[in-house]
């Protein structure tokens, strides 16, 4: 098994090395606008400007080739080209039909507590195994409807929701909260990271750690391990586990995945901050170099939506019990989180490509 891995992998690299061209080989010849620099918004950026900030430079790797062997360019048209082409309608927005959605999805949510609750019972189903199989079934269904809501208090973010800017923050607010998600606090970090996806010293999400951090970080002999192993039923059932029950909180009480160059922002904010538990970049301070001075009651606001939601789960709890609660709300919120972090690219995925950005 070991051997055919390793074979895997030199091929691998000899694909890799057969599409290369030799670095002597001239560079391509796109030339980029000053007005399409990577700057500030991405509104108006070039794709390939976006791919490199000494994009025009000699490539240290020659050529690039597609699958047929032509000559590649990295296409030098803006966003704003993209967006033009798309047609208008795309665009438009519907309050009533994206209200019609929440309650779609509420009444899925409403419909499912009410068949379990009332006939997923001991009158109607002695057998407890076949029950507990049956509150297992409703765990993934209400998590497949919460994660419903989420997406569409996500669009509330985005402003995609409506046209109406006030709408898309209340409901946005209150689906969110609903589901511990600081509504206004993840809208601002989240538009930040679109902004900068993938750039390793910007981005507010997704950031690669390179070889030699992570050895750095784990020591040689913990990276080289994890390399053998990351692809092993075990380690990827730890870190499925690790990502799916504690990633979204982690990543919004220490920053987790995020850039860690918080002294580059507005002056004062980020100074003597750093990511991790009591480095003071999180989701929930208004202090935080997250975001600036004047965001503070945005903050603030997001901060009430999750203790409203706390403490109605709470006075829920002490009422029908932490095992009622556990099944009824807490393992479907872990599904939500599951189907979220399904939807990004696995870590260990994002440690290999970064491993080759710090050449």
């Amino acid at each position: 098994m070991a051997s055919a891995t390793s074979t895997g992998r030199r091929a691998t690299k000899q694909a890799v090395k057969r599409v290369a061209v030799d670095s002597d080989s001239s560079p391509s010849t796109t030339d980029v606008s000053p007005v399409d620099s990577p700057r500030p918004s991405a509104s108006s950026t070039s794709l390939s400007s976006l791919a490199s900030d000494t994009a025009g430079e000699p490539s240290e790797y020659g050529k690039l080739l597609d699958t047929y062997g032509n000559e590649f360019h990295v296409p030098d048209f803006t966003i704003k080209d993209i967006r033009d082409a798309i047609p208008k309608h795309c665009f438009e927005r519907s309050a009533i039909r994206s209200l019609g959605y929440v309650i779609r999805d509420m009444i899925c949510l409403a419909t499912t507590f009410y068949i379990w609750y009332n006939f997923v019972t001991p009158e109607y189903i002695p057998s407890k195994p076949v029950r507990v199989v049956l509150w297992g079934m409703y765990t993934f269904l209400q998590g497949l409807f919460g994660t419903g809501l989420w997406v569409l208090a996500h669009e509330c973010g985005h402003g995609a929701f409506s046209a109406s800017q006030k709408v898309n923050n209340l409901v946005g607010w209150i689906l969110h909260s609903s589901l511990l998600v600081p509504y206004f606090s993840w809208q601002m970090s989240h538009g930040k990271h679109h902004k900068a996806t993938g750039n390793i010293e910007r981005d507010m999400v997704f950031v690669p750690r390179t070889r030699e951090q992570q050895a750095s970080r784990l020591g040689r002999l913990a990276h080289e391990l994890s390399e053998l192993t990351e692809e092993t039923p075990i380690a990827t059932l730890i870190h499925l586990i690790g990502q799916q029950v504690i990633g979204w909180p982690n990543y919004l009480m220490t920053n987790v995945t995020g850039h860690n160059y918080h002294e580059r922002q507005r002056e004062g904010r980020g100074k003597g901050k750093s990511n991790g538990f009591g480095g003071g970049v999180n989701h929930f301070d208004p202090r935080s170099p997250l975001y600036e001075n004047r965001d503070a009651h945005l903050v603030v606001l997001s901060d009430l939506g999750i203790a409203i939601t706390g403490t109605a789960l709470y006075f829920l709890v002490q009422k029908f019990g932490w095992s009622n609660m556990a099944v009824w709300y807490f393992l479907p919120y872990i599904w939500v989180n599951h189907w979220l972090g399904k939807s990004k690219m696995p870590s260990q995925v994002r440690t290999t490509l970064g491993a080759e950005t710090d050449k």
